[in-house]
């Protein structure tokens, strides 16, 4: 398909003064990534105003601009006047013209961006999958953009609040429709644990009467408006797919989906059900294609897969274990590192724990209770950052709190580990804690200099 901006000013309107013939390759709106070939959108930001930063998209290759103010510039630009609404518009324009094999849309309250990449590999090339967590109504948008000429297409879908998943469903219109679980997240935004089912289920309804929904069988819904296939995939007997899911002494994932269970490079319990679920996903992707894989051939495929940056990923410095978590935290999630991290074997464990944030009303109750699932354990060590982490250390009266977040906290703590020390960071994206693992990268590139 080849798009000019002639089928720019077709889908969102406006004024274009420029050569309508010219050809572009996706957009953006942000002159920190890659702008060439692209149509940069200026939008109006709480904090930035992209029309400030016209120049930058220009000189970084960008093929015409979409604006609210009245701009002169060297490349075609379209006025409009909510340059926001245009993205979406023009993600709508694009998507009915898409010709995508199969379209898979991810969502849950933790999860999703681990499922998103462990089914956009095993997918393959040809695959375009959502970029770092671009699960919003600017991050979807830009997504289907990118997806031309793409064979399969692969979503994750997000929402801080109720209403935010229907349009963007309907935008995404997909053929799959995932929901990885159903937990304690974004509190401040929902209200409460059925608001959230409720919300994540609008994507379940926008798929039409030959799609598949594919849920873990321990979340309890109304089925009554879902259309299509429903497949419960899960550990209890009445699940459509039955799997079995557990732990090696070091905390790798192993899954068992049929045919006896394969060890995973990712850590995790949790993330053996991730892996089932993108399993189950990608057999019915590839069914609709005209191919035929059983689900234990996935899972071997699956086993090959290295994790997700910031997710219980792996790594070592000078002798140090990190286990980076640190991309983001809920109660659920935070559960699961902790009971992780509770049966790996290693000499010495720390555990450093960050605020768990948007729990609104429930944050003071949800943190004690991560305090009291801590003091069950025995780790040599636990350092608490941030100010909410303050009820977790009225229950760890050993703990060591850091209410700062600053750099100079995170240097601190990285500093504190000792050779043979096996460290898990986990907390809200929110307080940065990868900056610890970012310290101590930097004070090996000082040691071998």
């Amino acid at each position: 398909m080849i798009l000019n901006l002639s089928h720019i000013v077709e889908a969102i309107g406006g004024t274009l003064s420029g050569d309508e013939s010219a050809r572009w390759s996706g957009a953006e709106i942000d002159t920190r990534r890659d702008v060439r070939d692209k149509v940069f959108f200026a939008l109006q930001g709480e904090q930035t105003d992209g029309h400030a930063f016209i120049d930058k998209a220009i000189e970084g290759g960008c093929v015409a601009i979409v604006v609210s103010k009245n701009v002169t510039a060297s490349v075609p630009v379209i006025q409009v006047e909510n340059p926001r609404r245009a993205l979406f518009l023009l993600a709508q324009f694009v998507r009915a013209k898409l010709d995508i094999r199969s379209t898979i849309a991810i969502t849950g309250s933790v999860g999703k961006t681990t499922t998103k990449n462990i089914l956009s590999s095993l997918l393959g090339s040809g695959t375009m999958a959502s970029p770092a967590s671009f699960n919003n109504d600017l991050g979807i948008p830009l997504t289907l953009l990118s997806a031309v000429g793409s064979t399969n297409l692969v979503v994750e879908v997000g929402a801080n609040a109720c209403g935010e998943i229907e349009p963007l469903a309907k935008l995404v219109a997909p053929d799959i429709a995932v929901i990885t679980s159903i937990q304690k997240a974004h509190l401040e935004g929902f209200g409460s644990v059925d608001a959230i089912l409720n919300e994540k289920m609008k994507l379940f309804e926008s798929l039409q009467t030959d799609g598949i929904a594919i849920i873990p069988s321990d979340v309890d819904f109304d089925e009554t408006n879902i259309p299509g296939q429903l497949l419960r995939v899960g550990e209890s007997i009445d699940a459509d797919i039955r799997v079995l899911t557990c732990c090696d002494e070091h905390g790798y994932a192993k899954l068992d989906i049929g045919e006896g269970f394969v060890t995973l490079r990712m850590l995790g319990k949790h993330n053996a059900m991730n892996a089932a679920l993108a399993i189950v996903a990608a057999r019915f992707a590839f069914q609709r294609q005209g191919e035929e894989y059983s689900l234990h051939e996935l899972l071997k495929r699956v086993s090959l897969f290295e994790g997700t940056a910031g997710r219980l990923l792996k790594e070592e410095f000078n002798g140090i274990t990190i286990i980076d978590d640190a991309y983001n935290a809920n109660p659920a999630s935070m559960n699961a590192a902790i009971e992780m991290f509770s049966r790996m074997k290693a000499p010495r464990k720390i555990l450093v724990l960050g605020d768990m944030l948007e729990l609104g009303d429930q944050s003071d109750v949800e943190h004690r209770r991560i305090g009291g699932l801590v003091a069950k354990q025995s780790f040599d060590k636990v350092i608490l950052v941030g100010n909410a982490m303050a009820s977790a250390a009225k229950v760890l009266l050993d703990a060591i709190h850091e209410e700062k977040i600053c750099d100079q906290t995170m240097r601190r703590i990285a500093h504190s580990f000792d050779e043979g020390d096996v460290v898990l960071l986990k907390g809200s994206r929110g307080l940065k804690l990868e900056r610890i693992v970012e310290s101590l990268r930097d004070k090996v590139k000082v040691s071998s200099l």
